[in-house]
């Protein structure tokens, strides 16, 4: 593959990203919408089907993009763990307190609804993957939270309910912790062989987060990481060294390299210096970049015949009702039960069901270690966008029983043009 062919590939990939994002931002919806459009238009479903020798001569050969997005992976989850320490305390957070019932209430009705689907769906989908392994990875797919594109929700003005999204953010964030490290779990026991090798993978990953909050976390960073303003030169240079090392760590232990980059950005939560270094720096270039590109390249192994379709809808509809119920169903009770009145507790348990990227990101893990198939890849595709796109609409919808300022939540990549083209 000549350098020409990689560069054209970029040229068309971003251009059409960044159109699209566009045109998703006018329509109320985060821009990450219009990146995995991109992808079906220029991959097989359409420019395949419609012109296959263009699109033979523009994607022939996708190992380029293919790394480059690997590498976008890597700095996205790094930023979505840097981001875990943004909200800052304050009067805003009264209600933080609730978060942890609210995140592990949602995170487990999600998971067994998940749990309940795979083993439902195993004989169809799964391939050659154990009932198990695959049952524990639906369960973890149905748990996750999109935090960057709640993130664009709570910032954008049309939202209504502005006293909630510290709350609703100190959720998110937790479960996309629980989400990542139940995913470290099931991808030890899917790559592991024999009870040694799960072990030694298990033992690999504990001593792993250890290190980051132990040594990294509170030695390396420190006090100095603890005030904003100081030189964020030296720390940016640790913290991709820690980086690096810890995607090859997870490499090594049959984990996913996006645990390492996740957990490496959690060892550098505390340092401010470097959190307002990374969103003014190294962040818009993920977000311009790196994310159409991992989303639009992921979005191209969507293919599916036009035979399948309804039989495929079929199984979307089950899979975005039954998860809905688990996620938000179970969301629901525990803001009930932690106080929230009914209007209040309803806006947050549809938040918490958002998925758009963190699914789209786990479903693509899960593509790639085969332990779904493209057919169930696409179809979880199309209901994480559908649970994307009627969050803001169906909120928007609840008239709010009080107005109250708050801090507007960090976005990695979210909502329009601000932050992702």
């Amino acid at each position: 593959m000549n350098t020409a062919s990689i560069f054209l590939q970029l040229l068309v990939i971003l251009g059409i990203s960044h159109c699209l994002g566009r045109i998703s931002y006018w329509l109320g919806q985060p821009a990450v919408i219009g990146y995995l459009l991109t992808g079906v238009v220029v991959g097989p479903m359409v420019l395949g089907a419609f012109d296959p020798g263009l699109s033979s001569a523009l994607f022939a050969n996708l190992s380029g993009l293919m790394v480059l997005g690997k590498i976008g992976l890597i700095f996205i989850m790094f930023g979505l763990g840097l981001e875990a320490g943004a909200t800052e305390p304050g009067p805003a957070q009264a209600k933080a307190g609730k978060a942890l019932p609210i995140a592990l209430c949602g995170f487990i009705g999600a998971g067994l609804a998940g749990m309940l689907l795979g083993h439902i769906s195993h004989g169809v989908f799964s391939g050659h993957v154990e009932r198990l392994p695959y049952m524990l990875f639906f369960g973890v797919v149905m748990g996750a939270t999109a935090v960057p594109v709640l993130a664009g929700i709570l910032a954008d003005p049309r939202f209504p309910h502005r006293s909630l999204s510290p709350l609703v953010m100190n959720a998110a964030v937790i479960t996309d912790i629980l989400a990542w490290f139940a995913l470290s779990l099931v991808l030890v026991l899917l790559s592991s062989k024999g009870t040694s090798g799960i072990f030694y993978s298990a033992i690999t990953l504990v001593v792993l987060v250890a290190v980051a909050e132990l040594v990294v976390s509170r030695r390396l960073v420190g006090a100095s990481g603890a005030a904003a303003g100081c030189d964020p030169s030296r720390p940016l240079i640790a913290a991709l060294i820690v980086l690096f090392a810890f995607c090859v760590i997870t490499d090594l232990a049959n984990a996913h390299v996006t645990i390492g980059a996740f957990v490496a950005g959690i060892a550098f939560r505390k340092h401010k210096g470097l959190r307002e270094f990374w969103e003014k720096g190294p962040q818009p270039l993920v977000n311009l970049f790196f994310a159409p590109l991992f989303f639009g390249t992921a979005a191209m192994n969507v293919q599916i015949d036009a035979a399948s379709w309804p039989g495929l809808l079929a199984w979307g509809g089950l899979f975005f009702l039954v998860g809905a119920v688990g996620k938000a169903g179970s969301s629901y009770l525990a803001a009930r039960f932690t106080g929230l009145d009914r209007p209040d507790a309803f806006v947050l348990a549809t938040l918490m069901h958002t998925k758009g990227v963190m699914e789209i990101i786990l479903l693509t893990v899960g593509l790639e270690i085969g332990v779904i198939t493209a057919d169930l890849y696409a179809i979880l595709m199309v209901v994480a966008l559908l649970a994307t796109v009627i969050t803001l609409p169906v909120v928007r919808r609840v008239t709010p029983r009080r107005q109250a300022p708050a801090a507007q939540p960090q976005v990695l990549f979210g909502q329009g043009e601000k932050r992702a083209g």
